[in-house]
């Protein structure tokens, strides 16, 4: 084989690495999330979806009138160290800002766990709610 034919066929290659990455960089994870909207806006419960707050972004936001509450729901990469401690941090900062914080956890998709995580959310409202 000509080295030329080698550096095209890897450079091929790593062009087809990076765009895999570019592609599971902008992938969102969370597919809960749409059908736990598609349930709440069922429901009638007023929501937002990826709202920024000036520190992070939420997958939920209840605009109550007593404090806001952010939704997070966070799959397999938030249970890293670095990142548990990062995302600690950032709530920290958002609870401070008078804004409730629920975090919700998933390690894989299933429609068990998005219920689950439904109701949890409908409970955590309930409550703030009442």
């Amino acid at each position: 084989m000509s080295e030329q034919y080698l550096n095209d066929a890897s450079a091929s290659q790593m062009s087809g690495q990076r765009s895999d990455w570019r592609e599971r960089l902008h992938a969102n994870p969370f597919t809960n999330g749409t059908e736990i909207a598609i349930k709440l806006q069922e429901d009638g419960i007023h929501y937002q979806t990826q709202v920024e707050i000036p520190v992070a972004t939420a997958d939920f936001y209840f605009p109550l009138e007593s404090r806001p509450l952010l939704v997070f729901v966070d799959g397999r990469v938030h249970l890293a160290i670095a990142q548990t401690t990062k995302d600690e941090e950032l709530r920290s900062v958002l609870r401070k800002r008078g804004y409730k914080i629920l975090e919700l956890c998933y390690d894989s998709y299933s429609d068990r766990k998005r219920d689950q995580l439904y109701e949890e959310i409908q409970l955590s409202l309930s409550k703030l709610t009442d």
